[in-house]
Parts: structure tokens; C-alpha cells; sequence
């Protein structure tokens, strides 16, 4: 897993927050690999699940993409349990 060390290193593209652990976001990147990114570095509120948009060195919550990632989750998880 990668790990930005230095703060001129530049993530761009979408990401989402696969889980949050001591100061940082675990992050899965479009190629799917994982990066952690720390904490402070990120939008205040982010949870597990969010879509990040990452563009020259800033990140913003993606909330539209987040909430259909989300509704499609829920969409899968009634098809196989049903309710």
C-alpha cells in the first residue's frame, strides 16, 4: 500500500475511502490499488464508502457519487437477501 510521504505528490482522479484508521484514509484509487492518505489532508465528515475527487493536490467529497455508489450497494445487498 502506498503512502503519500511527500506533500508535493499529486493523486488525481476519483477515489474512495475504503476505511479509516489512526490519522489516515485508507483510499482504493481507480487502478485499485490502495493509498493511504492522512486525515488532515481530506474533507472534514469523510466516512467509509465516500467518493473522493482528487485534482491538483485537493480532495472534495464527491457526494453524488457517493450516494449512488451507495444506492447501488443497497440495491445488490436486497437482491441477495431480499427486504
Amino acid at each position: 500500500m502506498q503512502e503519500r510521504k511527500n506533500e508535493r505528490e499529486q493523486i488525481e482522479g476519483r477515489l474512495i475511502v475504503d476505511r479509516l484508521e489512526e490519522g489516515y484514509a485508507v483510499c482504493e484509487q481507480e487502478d485499485r490499488s490502495m493509498i493511504r492518505i492522512p486525515t488532515d489532508r481530506l474533507p472534514a465528515g469523510i466516512r467509509e464508502g465516500d467518493v473522493l475527487a482528487a485534482q491538483g493536490g485537493r480532495y472534495r467529497t464527491d457526494q453524488a457519487a457517493s450516494q449512488k455508489r451507495k444506492d447501488e450497494i443497497e440495491n445488490k445487498r436486497r437482491l441477495l437477501f431480499g427486504k
